[in-house]
């Protein structure tokens, strides 16, 4: 089923409609993401202005008058002078204004794109840092700079503070703005996103207490992550007990850090325990290795909406890169993907589909709870299928390349498992 439906609409206005408010009524379904409106109409005499707005089945939710051709409308984006926000079924209108009109009148053509949700990969940054806190990006730069550089969406983690997140109230007309906090203790760090204010008191010193104040974060609704647990200066020290959602195994560039924190995770997985690892840049000031979306979090939302990409961390559907429009790595297996669980039965083997975009003589590698399963060189794009046992907990990929500038190999790309049931696996997710 197609994902946009466009309509053509047309409105003649005569010349005593003039100075009046014409709607022209369109449906909207359910599931709807994106509401895109362009309309064009003859000015012979130069003088002609009809203007544009829209309206909802309950308000009006925008109005260029005549300084716009097309305008959007989505759940967490929109065109300036747009509200974003819920996109209700029901009898929409779009609003013209008759501002002058000649004595022959004119007709005014509109075309209406109807966008549904749908899977894909939305790419961003899910750690940074501002003037808000210790980082000197004032938030119109950082917001700048994760445009540029291709993103769908930015969380806004300033230590310990909320007053970044009303500062991005307005919606972006490209970007997915995530409000955040970043809980800086004397003991650990930890993200909070999806809430405009997560935190009431950070000042926690013991592990009861970090578990009861990240449980109040996640009762107002945000997904929290524990932050480079593995740092040398700032390590996670409240264990691995509290309430959260995902651990950040890779922050900023690949080090020493992220190694021990992918090790540690890889052992979670293989002990049966669901854990999500997902990555941020910890960008706080322009650095020539620290830098917006390195890594880049991927991740399979079902609409470009704060709402859908948190609930997508939340199952897993995640792959991190070490820098945007670099190595890829897509999983499926049947129809499972990144985060799924596939049901195995009785096969003795299951087939993994491993695609790779990207690369520049990258090694792949396959594990599972029993170790190394596939290893190979990519070179750009690369696609196979590969045969592999079915009592195993899980499968995850990983890539690493070789880096002749700095002499070093890094990681260049790692997944979140797919899961396999039938293997006697813990299904239920960390707690």
């Amino acid at each position: 089923m197609a994902h946009t439906e466009t309509l053509t609409l047309r409105r003649f206005i005569a010349k005593s409609e003039e100075k009046t408010y014409p709607e022209v009524p369109f449906a909207v379904g359910d599931d709807v993401e994106r509401i895109e409106v362009r309309y064009a109409y003859a000015r012979p005499d130069g003088r002609t202005v009809v203007d544009i707005g829209l309206r909802s089945p309950e308000r009006i939710v925008g109005w260029s008058g005549g300084a716009r051709s097309s305008f959007f409308v989505g759940l967490d984006t929109a065109t300036p002078g747009y509200l974003a926000g819920p996109l209700p079924p029901g009898e929409w209108r779009i609003l013209l204004g008759a501002y002058r009109i000649p004595d022959e009148g004119c007709e005014v053509e509109i075309a209406v794109s109807i966008a549904r949700t749908r899977p894909r990969w939305l790419k961003g940054d899910l750690h940074m840092h501002g003037v808000h806190s210790d980082g000197a990006y004032e938030i119109a730069d950082a917001i700048r700079v994760c445009k540029e550089k291709g993103l769908d969406f930015a969380a806004f983690t300033d230590h310990n503070n909320a007053s970044q997140n009303l500062a991005t109230l307005a919606a972006d007309d490209r970007l997915v703005l995530l409000p955040g906090v970043e809980l800086t203790s004397y003991s650990g760090h930890a993200n909070l996103l999806g809430h405009l204010d997560a935190l009431d008191d950070f000042r926690v010193r013991t592990p009861e207490q970090a578990a009861e104040t990240l449980r109040r974060g996640r009762e107002k609704g945000a997904l929290v992550s524990l932050n480079h647990p593995f740092c040398p200066d700032c390590p996670w020290e409240l264990g691995f007990d509290v309430p959260y959602d995902a651990i950040e195994v890779w922050n900023g560039p690949w080090r020493e850090l992220n190694e021990t924190a992918v090790r540690w995770w890889h052992d979670q997985l293989a002990a049966g325990r669901r854990v999500v690892a997902i990555g941020g840049s910890d960008t706080h000031a322009p650095h020539p290795l620290v830098a917006h979306g390195v890594p880049t979090t991927y991740v399979r939302a079902d609409a470009a909406s704060k709402a859908a990409i948190l609930d997508a961390i939340r199952q897993g559907r995640v792959v991190l890169s070490f820098a945007t429009d670099e190595t890829f790595i897509e999983l499926t297996a049947g129809e499972a993907g990144i985060g799924d669980t596939l049901k195995t039965g009785e096969e003795a083997e299951t087939e993994l589909g491993v695609t790779v975009r990207g690369a520049a003589g990258d090694v792949v590698r396959v594990w599972s709870d029993r170790g190394l399963e596939a290893e190979w060189t990519a070179e750009r794009e690369d696609a196979r299928i590969l045969r592999l046992p079915a009592d195993r907990l899980f499968y995850r990929a990983e890539s690493y390349r070789y880096l002749p500038k700095w002499g070093r190999t890094i990681l260049s790309c790692l997944t979140n498992p797919i899961y396999l049931r039938g293997a006697g696996m813990n299904d239920e997710a960390m707690s």
